[in-house]
């Protein structure tokens, strides 16, 4: 039984299982090369249909993640808008109707666009509601036979916020929080009041900015913005703080006259720039481990599924774990809605066909792979001067390049999906170097001064880099590091002594697993600064996409499986 799984509002995905198992997961912007691709995945299901060997004819169900009918509350919402602003009801007006007519509508006709342009088909097309999808995403596919499970972001259809308890392949919905209360709206708001864009995924500069101020204005933003309330519940002030104004660089007389006046894009960062950005953090920490603490009182588990944008701030993620009541977690590194193709596919599965659970989410390299003769014939296309080695000659002298302060382009194996690089595609350099995250992020990386770069490491010698044992294949938490090692890989440690590691198992990616080794045994330290392969794009996917990257930027080699090409000086 193929099952394909589909989203298409923002970071369009698509994800195909078989009998239960995944066969391919693609975000949409890495064969289409647009970020936070909008529209029908038509690429990556054509790379979901490939890689399963089959057409559209062989799919027995469709199933989407969002139910375009479910327009009341966002009405009433827009409307009671008016009574605050005309500012506020044009803005949401304004968005609403662009949602309704290029994408809620468009949905209706998703069935016979996909029939047009693959052939006739016999599946049968579901519309499913968001959250549960993001619920399907995290737990379906967790190793955990019950849990609680925490959705969060900026909405579905009017939900925000879900808690839900799941055992064996059925999700109950426990409790909703609905708009206009949304944190993952008050973080984009915040985003954009910093002079960032919430349209371009800015939360991450949001969060990484806050590690270098203090939380000036905690009380403002717990009081005034986002306010826990009694029985594990939480409102935004729309008055105050608004995401469809925010949208627009429009803010309140109240929130200028506490923080100041908005940062405009471009502006240099102060201190008051980095209290906003460590405040808002704070505050959203403690409403999330507040509302875990209604969710564990709710279902009694110990085990927690997470997912949904907001699930992205790692540094909230580092807090769950060491904080909330649940003692075992597992976070859907696809947190965000390219996710809820995944989710939408094994919610199909599981809990509408009532087929038996068989698969755990071990690792994300879901997407598309190259031979060595398709990468050795894109270098030749590109007339590029390269080597072929085998492994045992790669990785020692890649590993020595890193030690000597090179910058590496490394492209193996299947694609990751989701946005974080996990040694599919990844930029790779030396952590002991205190000048190589400034080397990356401005001069490869072309971003911001202030962006932490993240560790990958050998599972086995975590507790070497955190002083206690850590499991996060994903890079989705934030977590201490030990005093003592801090000097000892000062590029990955961020301005607060946290780091957002990788823990790369031998079992599910052996190749990165063994470049980090040969790393240890030239330094003696098991792990790699590792970011994104890309630069102002989508991560890289075909080997053309790499040289693309390549010869635009300065890092000094770039390994296509076994070819190796060292930049000609």
């Amino acid at each position: 039984m193929y099952i394909l799984g589909l989203t298409t509002m923002g970071d369009s995905a698509a994800t195909l299982i078989k009998d239960g198992q995944i066969v391919a997961s693609a975000e949409e912007e890495r064969f289409s090369r647009t970020k936070h691709h909008i529209g029908i995945p038509w690429l990556a299901t054509q790379y979901c249909l490939d890689q399963a060997g089959i057409g559209i004819g062989d799919v027995d169900h469709i199933s989407h993640y969002w139910q375009p009918w479910i327009l009341g509350h966002k009405i009433r919402q827009a409307l009671k808008s008016l009574l605050i602003s005309r500012e506020m009801f044009q803005a949401r007006i304004d968005r609403g109707l662009d949602q309704i007519s290029d994408s809620y509508l468009g949905m209706f006709r998703i069935p016979g666009m996909i029939t047009r342009k693959f052939g006739p088909g016999n599946f049968k097309f579901r519309y499913l509601e968001h959250h549960l999808c993001h619920a399907a995403s995290a737990y379906l596919v967790s190793p955990f036979d019950s849990a609680a499970i925490l959705t969060l972001d900026g909405s579905g259809e009017e939900t925000t916020t879900l808690f839900a308890h799941g055992t064996g392949g059925n999700i109950r919905p426990l409790k909703r929080m609905k708009l206009p209360n949304s944190l993952g709206q008050f973080y984009s708001a915040v985003t954009n009041f910093l002079g960032f864009d919430m349209f371009t995924g800015d939360e991450w500069k949001v969060m990484g900015l806050a590690a270098y101020g203090k939380p000036q204005f905690y009380d403002f933003f717990a009081e005034k913005v986002l306010i826990r309330k009694k029985d594990h519940n939480f409102t935004l002030n729309i008055r105050v703080m608004d995401h469809h104004l925010a949208k627009r660089y429009q803010f309140s007389q109240e929130a200028i006259a506490t923080l100041g006046p908005p940062r405009k894009p471009g502006e240099p960062l102060d201190e008051r720039h980095q209290n906003i950005a460590a405040s808002a953090q704070r505050v959203l920490e403690d409403v999330v481990l507040y509302l875990l603490g209604g969710l564990h009182e709710m279902t009694g588990e110990e085990n927690l599924c997470l997912a949904g944008g907001t699930a992205f701030n790692s540094v909230m993620n580092g807090r769950i774990v060491d904080e909330s009541p649940f003692r075992r977690f597992f976070i859907q590194p696809a947190a965000g809605d390219a996710g809820c193709s995944l989710g939408a596919a094994y919610l199909t599965y599981n809990s509408i066909l009532k087929q038996p659970r068989n698969f755990q989410m071990e690792h994300a390299y879901w997407g598309p792979s190259f031979s060595n003769e398709e990468c050795a014939e894109a270098l030749q296309q590109a007339n590029l001067r390269f080597e072929t080695l085998p492994d045992d000659q790669l990785l020692p002298r890649v590993a020595k390049m890193i030690a000597d302060g090179n910058v590496i382009g490394w492209f193996q194996g299947r694609m990751e999906f989701g946005p974080r690089a996990l040694g599919g595609r990844s930029f790779l350099a030396d952590p002991r170097r205190n000048d190589m995250r400034e080397i990356l992020n401005k001069q490869i990386k072309l971003r911001e001064w202030f962006r932490p770069l993240a560790p990958s490491m050998l599972e086995e010698r975590a507790e070497d880099i955190f002083g206690v044992p850590r499991h996060d294949p994903f890079m989705v938490t934030v977590s201490v590091v030990a005093e003592a090692m801090r000097s000892v890989i000062p590029s990955v440690v961020h301005v607060d002594g946290t780091a957002r590691p990788q823990t790369v198992s031998r079992k599910t990616n052996p190749r990165y697993w063994g470049l980090i080794n040969e790393f240890d045994k030239l330094t003696g330290v098991p792990a790699l600064m590792n970011t994104s392969f890309n630069i102002q794009e989508p991560i890289v996917c075909r080997p053309q996409d790499a040289i693309n990257t390549f010869r635009k930027s300065g890092f000094y080699a770039l390994v296509l499986e076994n070819q190796l090409v060292i930049r000609q000086q």
